[in-house]
């Protein structure tokens, strides 16, 4: 009996010794006694969010980037007879890619007595353009003296009697000119300081409304045919009947110069092209550019059009020999180009137009007008006229 009351009191020890254990504070949870650490959220678990490249190479190919050989034929004939015209100069231009790269030279041929030409080009395959241009290239075509270009199959661009700026997107088949008769517009270009002909001058013939007369800004350029001048300075403009501004453009954008009836006025002379014309003659010297603006209000729309803007010399020099003459343009746009010097500018409105002339800047006349230098460098003026009383 006392051995089962030892055993008793043994068992009631060790349970008061585990209960003991399990409240104390040590073997308590580290969670509830302890502040919780900050755990920093590593770098590099994002990449588990981030879908992993696949390493399966693409099943579309890259495009080709090998320039292929496309032969370009076809023929040139008159529109009025179907007669063949040789020595037509055909000159193609590979376009390239998005890095600018070209997949090769350029391409030229020269019909032969029987209008026939053929030629060919390196280009690059339709799908290494496809993100760039749909066109393969470019084409130039140059005919015989008194000729103009009509109309080329399979081609963008370039306006009736134009040569350059049209796009071929297909190269296959018959590529044919059609050209017709023009009028040859001829004359020299010489140094207005020494008299020397100039060679390599460029000169467009220009519709009336072109921009590059008016200075206006678009892309209404209205090329209708472009010439360069030879060894002896000699141009020749093959162009339709109509009315043309002459213009040489030189090498730097200080010899540029439009054809004026008189060679004492920096001016754009209209030529009126009805038959063959020789004589026009044109003598470059440095000069500036001066455009600008004539409004009736500070908006676009306000442009007053046929405005005459005439410069003559400042400087103690009595009134008014002129030296330059422009006329504004749609949007009251003008241009002109002047030698360097000392200026007095007048705006004159067109006869029957509501508004007075204006001086520049402001006068009454020329006694009272402020001068305008004119350096090297281009100036803009603009300009609001007023209305009459």
């Amino acid at each position: 009996m006392r051995k089962l009351v030892i055993v008793a009191v043994v068992l009631l020890l060790l349970a008061l010794t585990v209960v003991a254990t399990a409240c104390s504070p040590a073997a308590s949870s580290q969670r509830t006694l302890e502040p919780a650490s900050t755990i920093a959220a590593p770098t590099s678990s994002v990449s588990a969010l981030t879908p992993t490249p696949s390493a399966t190479p693409p099943t579309t190919p890259a495009p080709s980037l090998t320039p292929v050989p496309r032969k370009m034929t076809g023929r040139a004939t008159v529109m009025t007879t179907g007669a063949a015209v040789a020595s037509v100069r055909i000159r193609v231009s590979p376009m390239p890619i998005n890095d600018g790269r070209v997949p090769g030279p350029d391409a030229t041929a020269v019909t032969d007595e029987s209008g026939v030409y053929t030629l060919t080009v390196l280009t690059w395959p339709p799908e290494a353009l496809a993100s760039s241009s749909s066109f393969q290239a470019m084409l130039e075509v140059t005919p015989p003296p008194g000729l103009l270009v009509l109309e080329v199959s399979k081609v963008l661009g370039g306006p009736p009697g134009g040569t350059g700026g049209m796009l071929l997107g297909d190269l296959s088949g018959s590529i044919d000119i059609t050209l017709g008769p023009g009028y040859i517009v001829e004359g020299k270009i010489t140094s207005g300081v020494t008299g020397t002909p100039l060679a390599g001058i460029r000169v467009n013939a220009l519709g009336p409304n072109s921009m590059l007369i008016h200075g206006g800004a678009g892309d209404a350029f209205e090329i209708e045919a472009t010439a360069t001048t030879d060894t002896t300075g000699t141009y020749r403009l093959t162009m339709r009947s109509g009315t043309h501004v002459i213009q040489a453009y030189g090498a730097q954008d200080d010899q540029q110069r439009f054809w004026s009836d008189d060679p004492a006025v920096f001016q754009a002379t209209p030529l009126r092209v009805e038959r063959d014309v020789a004589g026009i003659d044109i003598a470059v010297v440095p000069v500036t550019r001066i455009g600008g603006y004539v409004r009736s209000g500070p908006l676009f729309g306000d442009g007053v059009e046929g405005t005459r803007v005439a410069a003559y010399p400042a400087g103690g020099t009595p009134c008014c020999r002129t030296v330059g003459v422009a006329m504004t343009g749609y949007g009251g746009t003008f241009l002109m180009f002047i030698p360097k010097g000392s200026y007095r500018l007048v705006f004159d409105p067109p006869a029957g137009s509501p508004f007075v002339a204006h001086w520049w800047s402001g006068a009454a006349g020329f006694a009272t007008a402020t001068d305008v230098i004119v350096g090297s460098e281009r100036i803009q003026l603009e300009v609001v006229l007023a209305r009459r009383p």
